[in-house]
């Protein structure tokens, strides 16, 4: 059992000054990290981030001439109840992407998976509570995207000439 001099004499061991320049040194390099994750996080959300691979080209092009074009892919297609889920999401779906962009095998139409088409109606509901208040979808269990299925991205864009569907 140690006595309570020997556990004085372990304190000061750590206050030393190298200790606590070490202490500093870990606590800044941990502030640091941080900022690098959360602009590497606030970067992947971006729509010049989704829209840098090939298969997004089209989906950023329709995005970018929708009347929703002010918010980021991460808005609408990645769950917002909290930091832990939205970046489960992300890492699951950036896995899938891009494991599906470096094969080139994205069909030419892309459509959300269930999931995905539940996080979008719940982002939604979340952005457009105020507009369903007081109608039949107030009530739940409907469809947002049933109807504005091509609110976004299913816009006719014109890009160099070409229309795109």
């Amino acid at each position: 059992m140690c006595s309570l001099g020997e556990i004085a004499m372990e304190w000061k061991k750590y206050l030393e000054k190298n200790s606590i320049l070490l202490m500093l040194f870990g606590a800044l390099a941990a502030v640091i990290g941080l900022a690098i994750a959360g602009g590497g996080i606030a970067y992947a959300d971006k729509a010049s981030f989704c829209s840098s691979c090939h298969s997004m080209k089209q989906v950023a092009a329709t995005w970018q001439a929708s009347n929703h074009r002010q918010f980021t892919c991460g808005d609408c297609h990645l769950p917002q109840q909290n930091i832990v889920e939205k970046m489960i999401v992300k890492n699951q779906t950036g896995i899938h992407d891009t494991y599906h962009e470096f094969l080139r095998d994205y069909p030419d139409t892309i459509r959300l998976s269930a999931k995905g088409r539940t996080i979008v109606e719940q982002n939604c509901l979340r952005c457009h509570a105020h507009t369903v208040a007081n109608t039949f979808m107030s009530a739940g269990g409907q469809s947002c995207t049933k109807c504005h299925r091509g609110m976004i991205h299913g816009q006719v864009v014109v890009k160099e000439g070409i229309g795109v569907e």
